[in-house]
């Protein structure tokens, strides 16, 4: 593990942090009326970095059996093939993504935190459905164990750096919470604005990754296609 890709790696923690999961979601529970709920809040960031490490590792320990098998495969024209389509459809679907429409996602999601429980259940799928939501879109956490892969650590190390990573992801977050938690509700301003930033461009922006994604896939298979 190098201070390069270390500091790479934390780069990209800190671009993740800022997602709809990460950040967006704690700030509402922040600003919910009444007194901030706290632990559910811990909960919340809790669960969500646990999957996140969990999902990393079994990423890391795929691409890494996988790294040689694939490398003779993807260059099938069925292969390239059926990646073209898929590079085509993600570009077609991210067009469905804009937060200038009223039934966007970011409401549905705002309604659904507001109106989740306090008990384990409810925060655990509430965390756990906002990963799965947003796992295939974070493209810097997927770049992140690309790195770790590329770099060949070792199990441990990888399990440990992803651990950090995922850490790292809800820093933020945790740290609004004990700014919030020390100053009161004189901060409701800031991360008001911080909130209204994020969540009225929260869809473009998933829409603008899926379609970079769907772009790139559907450029390498057609270049592969063309040039073979």
């Amino acid at each position: 593990m190098t201070a390069t890709l270390a500091a790479a790696l934390a780069g990209l923690a800190l671009v993740d942090s800022t997602s709809l999961g990460t950040l967006v979601v704690p700030l509402w529970f922040l600003l919910a009326p009444g007194r901030p709920r706290v632990r559910v809040l811990a909960g919340y960031l809790a669960v969500l970095a646990s999957f996140y490490a969990v999902v990393g590792i079994a990423l890391w320990s795929l691409a890494r059996l996988g790294v040689t098998v694939a490398s003779g495969s993807l260059d099938h024209p069925a292969v390239r093939v059926a990646q073209l389509v898929l590079g085509l459809a993600l570009f077609a679907w991210s067009f469905r993504f804009d937060s200038r429409r009223g039934a966007s996602s970011v409401a549905r999601w705002r309604e659904r935190v507001t109106t989740s429980g306090t008990g384990v259940r409810p925060v655990v799928g509430l965390a756990l459905v906002a990963g799965l939501s947003e796992v295939a879109t974070m493209l810097p956490y997927l770049g992140a164990i690309g790195l770790l892969v590329s770099a060949d650590v070792s199990p441990p190390t990888a399990a440990a750096t992803l651990a950090a990573y995922c850490l790292l992801m809800v820093a933020p977050a945790a740290a609004i919470t004990g700014a919030r938690l020390a100053v009161g509700r004189r901060l409701d301003g800031p991360l008001g604005r911080i909130d209204g930033y994020l969540s009225a461009r929260a869809d473009t922006v998933v829409g603008w990754v899926i379609g970079i994604v769907g772009f790139v896939l559907a450029a390498s298979a057609a270049n592969a296609l063309v040039f073979a």
